[in-house]
């Protein structure tokens, strides 16, 4: 069973499409059809009454659609994704007191990207450790404020030392 969410606004839709011609839409469950007119129109049967449909804009699981008239922004993903995106925002609320980020593995800073004090993004790269002849970028798990210990271009790291703290 294929398994996606929802979100129209701030109402979420957990849809589970069957084998046959069915979806589960909250558990509720509804027989449909869909047929394509052309590249962005479509109609929709469900339970037997029809709808028009028009994708006006498709932007990474971002849908802008009509139907019938009525325009809506929908964002959809698969269930394990929307679930990976949910734990991301609990861990950058949670993360608002600041996050300290450790090596995970002994070896040498190559480059430090960022200086003391500076703003980063989440997912940008702050350091490069190198370890068994491997560049590593060492990257901020959220966005905030970043300071350094006292690691430094050069030295020479164990596995878990501290390397920075974001707030």
């Amino acid at each position: 069973m294929n398994e996606y969410v929802s979100r129209v606004g701030n109402s979420k839709y957990t849809i589970k499409f069957s084998e046959s011609n069915s979806v589960f839409v909250n558990e509720s469950k509804f027989e449909y059809s869909l047929k394509k007119i052309s590249t962005t129109n479509y109609v929709i049967s469900i339970n037997k009454k029809s709808f028009l449909c028009s994708v006006i804009e498709n932007k990474n699981s971002s849908f802008e659609i009509n139907i019938n008239g009525n325009s809506f922004r929908v964002k959809s993903h698969s269930l394990i994704a929307d679930k990976a995106e949910e734990l991301i925002k609990d861990i950058e609320k949670t993360a608002s007191v600041g996050i300290i980020v450790k090596a995970p593995m002994p070896g040498l800073i190559l480059k430090i990207k960022k200086q003391n004090g500076d703003n980063v993004e989440r997912g940008e790269t702050v350091m490069i450790l190198e370890a068994m002849k491997m560049e590593n970028e060492i990257r901020a798990p959220i966005s905030g404020k970043i300071f350094f210990n006292s690691i430094k271009e050069g030295s020479g790291i164990e596995k878990n030392t501290k390397l920075f703290e974001i707030l």
